[in-house]
């Protein structure tokens, strides 16, 4: 049995309108507003869904400590050089990324207050954090600098 013309422009439009409504889904899961709340009780990849909306609408530069933690929260890591946030593993179109590793949102700081902020992953921490990847991203990897935790 051959379909009629009019049967496969149908099909194709349906196909195409289901392609367009999972795409468009994995973009919005993928990209909401930022909230506070939302950052502070996340759980799992959370903080990757608002970090870019966070990153396009706030200017960290010039912020002070105080002023970051109230927006973001107490950080995962602290020193009076930066904070750490981890984000988490980055989303593709089909869910997490199979060979990526988990990404964290420094912020960067000079006499407490923000110069820069970046999103790496752990082996381009910097060296005081107790989450940089020493050597190759393996499953004996050292997860942090030799003496600094145990």
């Amino acid at each position: 049995m051959e379909l009629k013309a009019r049967d496969k422009v149908i099909a194709a439009v349906l196909v195409i309108l289901a392609i367009v409504v999972f795409v468009g889904g994995r973009y919005h899961d993928n990209h909401t507003n930022f909230t506070t709340e939302k950052w502070v009780n996340s759980v799992g990849n959370d903080r990757q869904k608002v970090l870019q909306n966070l990153r396009d609408r706030t200017q960290f530069v010039g912020m002070t400590t105080e002023e970051v933690k109230e927006l973001l929260g107490e950080p995962e890591e602290e020193t009076e050089a930066f904070l750490n946030y981890p984000v988490g593993i980055p989303q593709g179109l089909f869910g997490t990324k199979a060979d990526a590793e988990t990404e964290y949102f420094v912020i960067y700081l000079e006499d407490g207050k923000v110069t820069e902020t970046e999103v790496c992953i752990a082996g381009l921490l910097p060296k005081e954090s107790i989450y940089r990847t020493i050597g190759e991203a393996t499953e004996d990897a050292v997860l942090y600098p030799e003496g600094t935790k145990e």
